[in-house]
């Protein structure tokens, strides 16, 4: 028996056990099984669509002229610290771009879902 004959039934009886556990209906599931079937190429992809995001929300703080220290005076206010006197300005607009991009996550992860397999197929394709 060939190695991709072994493939095709092990993906197959996957598939199955994630019809009948009811874990392929749900986003939780289907990034389980892209972990699972992908691995290393989904991280990257994963990883990439991070980072490309990452630079384009500092990208578009410093070109729109947010104030990175009046954000996080203004969180001060809030919650009764104060952050503004112990942050650089450099690093307070970059932890301010971590948070938007955290922030971005609801819609990243769909998308990086419904592209995985396109893009790693393509860019890692199966030599058998």
């Amino acid at each position: 028996m060939e190695l991709r004959d072994l493939d095709k039934q092990l993906s197959k009886l996957n598939t199955l056990r994630g019809i009948n556990t009811g874990e392929l209906y749900t986003i939780r599931g289907k990034f389980k099984t892209l972990a699972r079937d992908y691995g290393m190429p989904f991280m990257a992809w994963y990883w990439c669509v991070w980072m490309s995001t990452a630079a384009l929300t500092y990208g578009a703080i410093e070109a729109g002229g947010i104030d990175a220290m009046a954000l996080i005076a203004k969180s001060d206010t809030y919650t009764g610290f104060d952050l503004v006197n112990k942050v650089d300005p450099t690093m307070g607009t970059i932890g301010i771009t971590l948070v938007f991009n955290e922030m971005l996550e609801p819609l990243r992860l769909p998308i990086v879902v419904v592209t995985t397999k396109p893009v790693v197929d393509t860019i890692f394709p199966k030599n058998y």
